[in-house]
């Protein structure tokens, strides 16, 4: 049975990526190995995963999808806590099924590939990984769905995505891909709002499709080949940089509509347990990371972005959003003036 590496990034959501290890455990697919990359600012999610992994009476498990995470998989489970530098520096071979990595938070790119690059080292062109975000929920044939897709499939140089409902509306589609316009630098999903009606279970990707970072399965062959996540986006845009990359080595990008994941989209992005969005940050990192994505790839096209840009900055500074407009615009200078 094909070894599956699974990759999740927690950042102050030890609630979420819990609920979403339950649903992973419980996959017909057995072949797997999870990676939990703890971007956290303390010790709480990692000391909440130790007592989740050991503890058969551990009471933080909250679910709308009782049938997908319940009942809890008995404890303890085979698992190992990490730091980032002993992980690094680790020549041997990690057995353990889950594996608590704590990191220095330099972004989601960058937690990503903690655990793409030992996949490198110590996978091989024939191990698929599968990125996904904590944030979900996965039934139970979604693993064993997409290695069948990738398998079957005619074409081995493919990235693959799955089909995303909502997560508090469950036969609601978030999305099936994501469509980029390069020329005002924005971007939409397809499929969103939409009951799932098997209406796009044949669809057919475009040049400007991408696959959404809230689902991505991958044989390692695309990490060697293509390299890493790229990590000077910090947040955002780097599923769509990894897409270019596809494109410039001839792999496909196509959805299998059978591997079904629920996501609470947004969730991953807070500052503390009480959930508040970080809008700052998701606001800064979605507008210059716009910028940059299109200097680096169409930079031609900058010319009709940039008016786009400035409207967003003057919607946010009408709010009062000094601050924010500030290191905006201070950050949008340099992308565009440096080399």
């Amino acid at each position: 049975m094909d070894k599956v590496y699974i990759v999740l990034v927690n950042h102050n959501n030890y609630s979420d990526t819990i609920e979403c290890l339950e649903s992973l455990l419980k996959s017909t697919h057995l072949n797997f190995q999870i990676f939990i990359i703890d971007n956290s600012a303390n010790d709480e999610s990692i000391n909440n995963f130790s007592a989740w992994v050991t503890n058969e009476n551990y009471t933080g498990i909250h679910t709308n999808f009782e049938h997908l995470v319940l009942p809890a998989e008995r404890k303890p489970i085979d698992h190992i806590n990490i730091n980032e530098n002993d992980f690094n520096s680790c020549n041997e071979l990690f057995a353990q099924k889950i594996i608590f990595i704590q990191a220095i938070n330099n972004g989601f790119a960058a937690a990503n590939n903690i655990a793409l690059k030992y996949i490198l080292k110590n996978g091989s062109d024939h191990s698929l990984i599968w990125i996904l975000n904590n944030d979900t929920v996965v039934e139970k044939e979604t693993l064993a769905n997409l290695v069948a897709f990738y398998k079957n499939g005619s074409n081995k140089r493919c990235l693959i995505g799955s089909k995303l409902r909502y997560y508090y509306s469950p036969n609601t589609l978030q999305a099936i891909a994501g469509k980029y316009n390069t020329w005002i630098g924005k971007h939409y999903h397809i499929g969103d709002g939409q009951k799932d009606l098997g209406q796009y279970d044949n669809y057919k990707f475009a040049q400007d499709d991408y696959i959404i970072g809230a689902s991505i399965f991958l044989p390692q062959l695309f990490v060697k080949t293509a390299g890493l996540m790229c990590e000077d986006y910090f947040l955002y845009f780097e599923e769509l940089d990894w897409m270019q990359m596809a494109h410039k080595y001839e792999f496909a990008i196509t959805m299998a509509p059978d591997a079904i994941v629920y996501h609470k989209e947004g969730s991953s992005i807070i500052v503390n347990n009480e959930k508040q969005k970080d809008t700052f940050n998701a606001e800064y990192y979605s507008i210059t990371n716009r910028v940059k994505f299109i200097k680096k790839w169409y930079p031609w096209r900058l010319i009709t972005v940039l008016p786009g840009v400035v409207f967003a900055l003057v919607k946010r500074m009408l709010k009062g959003k000094f601050k924010l407009v500030y290191k905006t615009l201070a950050s949008v200078f340099k992308i565009l003036f440096t080399k």
